[in-house]
């Protein structure tokens, strides 16, 4: 939304390619205001036939685009297809595949000399479990395209391998089929890496490659695979930081992501940074409104920019405090009293920057397994990263104490913190 109402304000003509399998992504409220705001509004019976989206284009006289984009995970690659094919500005297809299939980008990576982790590409259990003696354990085991967290385990001995391949497939039927679209039989299985994670808004025009900003993920303290927030700024030592943001754009170089902001989640090991892996888009989620409450341009505008081709910022964002945000998340399925006030979440936006909570008294929550299964969000900021991410741990558990209901918890860096070290509610 925030990408379409900047391309509005900024005076570009905006077309609206959708597909109902991904609605699940947003509101009905928010689709329907993308529907309002845009030039063009137009169903694509398959996102990922870019013949058969030309055609919507040309049948609606709207095939004139100068750029085209997705800020979502599963449509990227239908946009840098779809430039291509009727020669407008976007990412390099071979960049969006590189990425977006883990297995080549990790050889990429080998091949370029990056430091990067022990892999394989298997597709049966027998392949996974030869993979796994090789590279040693723990190892994670993870579809080699698309995201799918809920298919994904933490293997510490072979009998992990095999329970994840037992309940793989029956997973994989529960899910959307928007989730689903571009899964294959391909599992990559990869050395566990251990440590601290982060990630990094790299930004990229076609001529500079920039780290824009980096944060500190914030993830389960029981399954690392789940993340429940993030941290700006990072906590890093400015030489560290600066390490993390080379590395970053190294990878992004060496995959061939030439156009657009990209999202490079990188584990700080005790042997130096590796990446974790590189999304061909901007981060999504809060993280890029937990930025812009704290960094000195708005990272959406950027982002407009770039495809629009004019001039990025040639240094990283500018921070004038620390932000954190926190997913409110079931920690096994649960109901919520039905005693419960159904403005419960009222008394909370007081003491946080901004938040959310879409459950009410009654109503069940599933324990979360993946990126759309968290029920709430809560922000806050501080001074300092330590002191922002304690303000919203003890929100959290406010929440946790007046709901009733186990949240998942998460790994923080955190320090007392007074009332008066908050920042004010108020801002972007």
């Amino acid at each position: 939304m925030q990408t379409l109402e900047y391309a509005k304000r900024s005076g570009h003509t905006v077309t609206f390619l959708w597909s109902p399998h991904y609605d699940f992504t947003a509101p009905a409220a928010t689709r329907e205001h993308a529907r309002r705001i845009a030039d063009h509004c137009i169903e694509v019976s398959d996102i990922h036939d870019p013949q058969a989206t030309r055609a919507a284009l040309h049948a609606a006289d709207a095939d004139q685009a100068d750029a085209v984009l997705s800020t979502l995970a599963f449509c990227t690659p239908a946009a840098a297809d779809l430039a291509e094919l009727i020669k407008a500005r976007g990412t390099s297809v071979a960049g969006v595949t590189n990425a977006g299939d883990k297995g080549r980008c990790r050889e990429v990576l080998r091949r370029a000399g990056i430091a990067s982790l022990g892999f394989a590409v298997v597709t049966t259990e027998a392949d996974a479990l030869r993979a796994a003696a090789t590279i040693g354990y723990p190892v994670i085991v993870k579809p080699a395209l698309g995201i799918a967290k809920s298919v994904t385990s933490v293997a510490w001995c072979a009998d992990d391998i095999r329970a994840h391949f037992a309940t793989a497939q029956a997973t994989l039927d529960g899910l959307a089929e928007g989730i689903t679209a571009r899964l294959d039989e391909r599992y990559i299985v990869e050395e566990l890496a251990i440590g601290t994670l982060y990630s990094v808004e790299v930004a990229a025009d076609g001529r500079h490659t920039v780290p824009l900003v980096a944060v500190r993920r914030k993830v389960s303290v029981n399954n690392p695979v789940i993340e429940l927030g993030c941290t700006v700024p990072s906590g890093l030592s400015a030489h560290d930081e600066a390490d993390l943001g080379a590395y970053a754009a190294d990878v992004c170089r060496a995959l061939g992501l030439n156009l657009g902001i990209f999202h490079v989640e990188v584990m700080h090991t005790a042997t130096g940074f590796r990446l974790i892996e590189a999304n061909p888009r901007i981060t999504g989620g809060a993280l890029p409104d937990t930025i812009n409450t704290v960094a000195d341009l708005d990272v959406f505008a950027i982002l407009v920019d770039l495809f629009a081709d004019r001039p990025m910022p040639l240094r990283p964002l500018r921070l004038s405090g620390a932000a954190s945000h926190s997913f409110l998340a079931a920690a096994r399925p649960a109901r919520l009293p039905e005693h419960l006030s159904p403005d419960w979440f009222t008394r909370f936006e007081a003491v946080v920057h901004s938040g959310w909570a879409h459950v009410g008294p009654g109503d069940m929550v599933q324990q979360m397994k993946g990126n759309f299964d968290s029920f709430g969000m809560i922000r806050t900021i501080a001074a300092a990263p330590a002191l922002a991410e304690t303000a919203c741990a003890e929100v959290k558990v406010a929440i946790e104490s007046l709901i009733g209901i186990p949240l998942l918890a998460d790994q923080t860096q955190s320090v007392p913190v007074r009332v008066d070290q908050l920042g004010p509610r108020s801002g972007r």
